[in-house]
């Protein structure tokens, strides 16, 4: 398989290999799927680590139906998840939804194995099957389309977020726009006036044609304009990775000897 695709830059992340997101939709249809292929995609292309794409959402996805094009190496199959893996034609780990799944166990299984992981959990930022992600400081990409209902819906998410985890929890959410249309339906020069300050990153994604269309979706149909928008927000994920690591280092300069 040609895996070779157009791209620009690489993402600014030291330790790709670590990362563990939870991508979310802050409405219904907002694009968490796509945004989750895209983030797995972009960090694939941009750095050669290996990546896992999880269909996390609670209550069926579809993710592996969308992006999995062939079979994984049995050599790379972790024998819990059974036939639920495959690999996307930019070499990007797919793992199926799995009614009995354990987002916690899933991310573990994956991290031995020393593969980045970006779970897709839909609308279930609510459930608490994620807590125990987001208690450990898990990165956050909340996803909105474009459009005024699903934007007010989206606050009300980060509302949730702010009354459940504090006001820190910002530091680590990634708000991503996704254009589903490739005409613009909104202004949304004062959502980001409001929510850049507040957030670690606020990136649009703009319409894609390629990931418009129904069917299995290859790397190689993406725009270049999308391709970069997901790297922008690896960029922000990169920037929250500093953050901790200076955290940690300010706690430990901090501790005698």
């Amino acid at each position: 398989m040609n895996n070779v695709v157009a791209f620009r830059r690489s993402p600014k992340l030291e330790q790709p290999e670590d990362l563990s997101v939870i991508v979310v939709a802050g409405s219904g249809a907002a694009g968490a799927t796509t945004t989750c292929f895209g983030l797995a995609t972009a960090l694939r292309l941009g750095t050669g680590v290996q990546v896992a794409a999880i269909d996390g959402t609670f209550g069926g996805g579809n993710l592996l139906d969308r992006v999995g094009v062939e079979p994984i190496d049995p050599a790379r199959a972790i024998r819990r998840l059974g036939s639920r893996m495959a690999v996307s034609s930019a070499g990007v780990v797919v793992v199926g939804h799995g009614e009995s799944s354990d987002s916690v166990l899933v991310d573990s299984l994956l991290a031995d194995r020393h593969l980045a992981r970006i779970h897709d959990v839909g609308t279930a930022l609510r459930s608490r099957r994620l807590t125990p992600l987001l208690e450990a400081g898990a990165a956050i990409v909340i996803v909105a389309p474009a459009r005024s209902e699903p934007l007010a819906r989206m606050r009300a998410g980060l509302d949730w977020l702010l009354g459940t985890y504090g006001r820190g929890v910002l530091a680590r959410t990634v708000v991503s726009i996704s254009h589903q249309l490739p005409h613009r339906l909104v202004d949304l020069a004062p959502i980001r006036e409001h929510l850049a300050p507040r957030v670690a990153g606020f990136v649009e994604v703009p319409f894609d044609a390629s990931v418009a269309r129904p069917g299995t979706v290859d790397h190689r149909c993406l725009s270049v304009a999308s391709i970069d928008a997901w790297t922008d927000v690896l960029d922000a994920l990169g920037r929250i990775e500093a953050g901790h690591r200076d955290t940690d280092h300010q706690a430990g300069a901090g501790e005698p000897a």
